[in-house]
């Protein structure tokens, strides 16, 4: 079974390790004061903990230390390859975290970086003047996409502090992905147009194998209902889809599950993807010999491992025709490498 989170992120850290130019940050200060029982290490520079070669993530996984740090330029990146811009001019995603509390077998955070903490950069404002110049035309901001910054909400207050500012910026859009059934931290916030929260959703089979530490598919369906009622725009992600003989047996009553519980008609999107890394991640992941779905025989094209064209056409093929018996196709996004 999958051991989700059973406690807040304020009580999973024994260590926390602080740079000592944000020591006195009001930021770093709030946090500390949620940690009294905490380790507190003070450090020059995030990179010389977090960087260190010859890490074992997989060990560091099972006991997370916290990070508190300075982010320095760059604050925004060119939306990824691997992710959908969703037709705007102007296509951002930004790290105000790195790592993440959850640990899932096809992320490819265990191949980009060398540890398994996680580092939260406590000035924020710093974004948000580094995103400005870029205002003058509608813009997409990903705010979660090398983390899961819903769920270390309750530490951070990123979410929501993003949120407020992008009600003073009309051509700011926000995207935050998340497979957090962490909702409460937004319930004070007005929904906004410009703002979308994206669920990721697997069966809950695929979730106990491969999703360690996240919250169970009935607590992420309750988190959405509840965002769902309070009127914000949600879109659902099916994507990672993950392949295997059981595929239509674990995904198609999956499906009935997600719609037997949400209204459709109040989803603003859906999106439908399968599994996709860059090769290079995929070997470091596979050197962990951590999971069988690093050793699936995936095609590689332009440095991009994915399943075989007809796997994928397939998996579209079947998840489509299902989620249309619920959905409408035109708000179905669909993602093929």
């Amino acid at each position: 079974m999958n051991a989700a989170l059973l406690h807040s992120p304020c009580e999973l850290f024994s260590h926390l390790y602080v740079e000592r130019a944000v020591i006195d940050h009001p930021q770093t200060k709030r946090i500390m004061a949620r940690f009294p029982r905490s380790h507190i290490i003070e450090i020059d520079h995030y990179k010389d903990v977090f960087n260190r070669p010859n890490q074992d993530f997989r060990i560091q996984s099972r006991s997370k230390n916290l990070i508190l740090a300075r982010r320095e330029a760059p604050y925004l990146y060119e939306g990824s390859y691997y992710s959908d811009g969703f037709e705007f001019e102007n296509f951002f995603y930004t790290p105000t975290l790195l790592g993440c509390l959850y640990d899932c077998d096809y992320c490819y955070l265990q191949g980009m970086y060398n540890s398994a903490n996680n580092v939260l950069f406590v000035n924020i404002e710093a974004y948000f003047e580094a995103v400005k110049p870029h205002l003058d035309k509608p813009t997409l901001v990903a705010i979660s996409y090398d983390t899961d910054t819903l769920a270390t909400e309750s530490l951070s207050g990123h979410s929501a502090a993003w949120i407020v500012f992008a009600g003073r910026e009309p051509n700011l859009n926000l995207e935050i992905r998340t497979k957090s059934a962490n909702f409460k931290p937004l319930r004070s916030l007005e929904p906004s147009a410009q703002i979308v929260l994206a669920w990721t959703l697997s069966p809950q089979v695929i979730i106990d194998r491969y999703e360690h530490k996240t919250p169970s598919l009935r607590q992420r369906l309750k988190a959405i209902a509840e965002a769902l009622q309070a009127g914000w725009q949600v879109r659902l992600c099916i994507d990672p889809v993950i392949y295997n003989d059981d595929f239509e047996a674990l995904y198609l009553p999956f499906v009935d599950e997600i719609f037997a519980t949400l209204d459709a008609e109040k989803i603003h999107q859906l999106t439908l993807g399968s599994f996709r890394m860059s090769s290079t991640y995929l070997k470091r992941i596979k050197k962990m010999h951590s999971s069988d779905i690093a050793f699936y025989p995936y095609e590689v094209n332009d440095g991009v491992a994915s399943y075989s064209k007809a796997v994928e056409q397939k998996i579209l093929a079947t998840m489509v025709a299902k989620v249309t018996a619920y959905f409408p196709k035109e708000k179905i996004r669909t993602w093929e490498i």
